[in-house]
């Protein structure tokens, strides 16, 4: 019985080669535009989350500021540093909140090696800053315990300082550069994927809290924070963190001069809103894609049943059922949209994976060259399991696109039906 069947849904296929060719292009047209829609927006979301790196979410960072309103009789217009005994405060403070403190400093400084020289700011970090704010070593080591505490000369760089000073690309371990008159030793390379990070110079606190700015100032202060998962318990430790560096450094707690305060979950909740904006956007052109498709298989195989009544009423005539003639087009319909659904959908993957490909191709070739990787498009595929789901859509739309108007035909009396054009 299958076998008849499939023999007479080849028949039917081989005679109207037209009529199936501009159904299966409808099929595989809304199937591979769905797969190549939500490639792009995958992609184009996936570039934007490169651009903001690895940074952590949970970060809180603190700058001196100066007052703006006099304070329990202290003038207006007092600096507010951030000194050593500060970050122990807040690290005892907010002991269940800051599992990690990361005090650093900054300088702007003049590097140079024989000739050559560029300008810089130097940032003096503990051990682990640079992980810990998205940053990946490259070649050589981190700074580390024994560099903080022996005051070491020691630099970490990126490909393009090494370019500027050396003339290529290549990571210079070891070698000796001139920071201001002193010398110090290029111990390591790093990397950012955040498209908005520039090419910092990182060295030991201690160094250069010791050599650049002795009076033991921070220029910032990094909180790590923990449990602070919510919009609304971001914003309380924040107010408490300003109510409480008041009440410790003497300054009124509505000045919001006095201490600048940057939450990175604030910006990571927006982020987040954007690219669900952005998904919901891409859904809707894609699922609107795919309707189009359904709709031209409703609308081909309502013409094709119609085309075909004679035909049913000559079956009808010889003795055939109706149940067997609307399985007829069940199955004809099934086999349209499958093969041709299978081929938008492998069109639409292999599109993405050779877009993928490249992609990955010029990201390799860019580190290779020391140049940082400005993609906004990365990694453009989607989830197999999208794609199976469009593809089961549409057959489902191709049944119900076949049975209605069959089902429909085979209720008209032989005698009518043979006297259908």
């Amino acid at each position: 019985m299958v076998t008849d069947y499939l023999s007479e849904v080849y028949v039917s296929m081989s005679r109207n080669r037209l009529r199936i060719a501009l159904t299966g292009f409808s099929i595989a047209w809304g199937i591979f535009m769905l797969i190549v829609l939500l490639g792009a927006g995958n992609g184009l979301l996936h570039g934007i989350m490169k651009s903001f790196g690895s940074q952590a979410t949970n970060k809180v960072s603190i700058y001196s500021g100066w007052t703006s309103i006099s304070y329990e009789g202290l003038p207006q217009y007092r600096e507010i540093s951030l000194l050593p005994e500060d970050v122990e405060f807040l690290s005892q403070y907010f002991s269940d909140k800051v599992s990690d403190n990361l005090p650093c400093i900054e300088t702007s400084t003049r590097m140079s090696y024989g000739q050559e020289y560029v300008n810089n700011s130097v940032l003096g970090v503990t051990t682990g800053f640079i992980r810990t704010i998205g940053y990946k070593i490259l070649a050589g080591r981190d700074i580390n315990e024994i560099d903080q505490r022996e005051r070491r000369k020691v630099l970490l760089i990126t490909d393009k300082t090494s370019e500027l000073l050396f003339g290529d690309t290549l990571r210079h371990l070891g070698v000796r550069v001139n920071l201001n008159g002193l010398s110090f030793q290029v111990v390591g390379y790093y990397k950012s994927d955040r498209s908005d990070s520039s090419d910092d110079v990182f060295a030991p606190l201690s160094t250069i809290g010791t050599v650049f700015k002795p009076d033991g100032h921070y220029s910032q202060v990094k909180l790590i924070v923990r449990n602070l998962e919510t919009k609304e318990a971001n914003e309380k430790f924040n107010e408490d963190l300003q109510l409480a560096m008041a009440r410790h450094r003497r300054f009124d707690p509505k000045d919001k001069q006095a201490l600048w305060i940057w939450n990175s979950y604030e910006d990571y909740l927006q982020t987040q809103t954007i690219f669900s904006g952005l998904r919901m956007f891409i859904w809707i052109i894609g699922l609107a894609t795919l309707i189009a498709g359904v709709t031209g298989i409703s609308n081909i195989m309502l013409i094709t049943v119609r085309e075909r009544t004679h035909e049913f009423g000559i079956r009808k005539a010889l003795g055939a059922r109706p149940r067997q003639i609307v399985s007829l087009v069940i199955i004809e319909s099934i086999a349209i949209t499958l093969l041709f659904g299978y081929v938008g959908m492998f069109c639409g993957i292999g599109l993405t994976q050779l877009v993928d490909y490249i992609l990955t191709m010029q990201g390799d070739m860019s580190a290779t060259n020391g140049n940082r990787d400005m993609s906004v498009f990365v990694n453009p595929t989607v989830d197999m399991g999208i794609v199976m789901a469009a593809t089961v859509v549409m057959v489902v739309a191709g049944v119900i696109a076949g049975y209605v108007p069959a089902k429909r035909a085979v209720s008209i009396k032989p005698v009518e039906a043979l006297a259908a054009q």
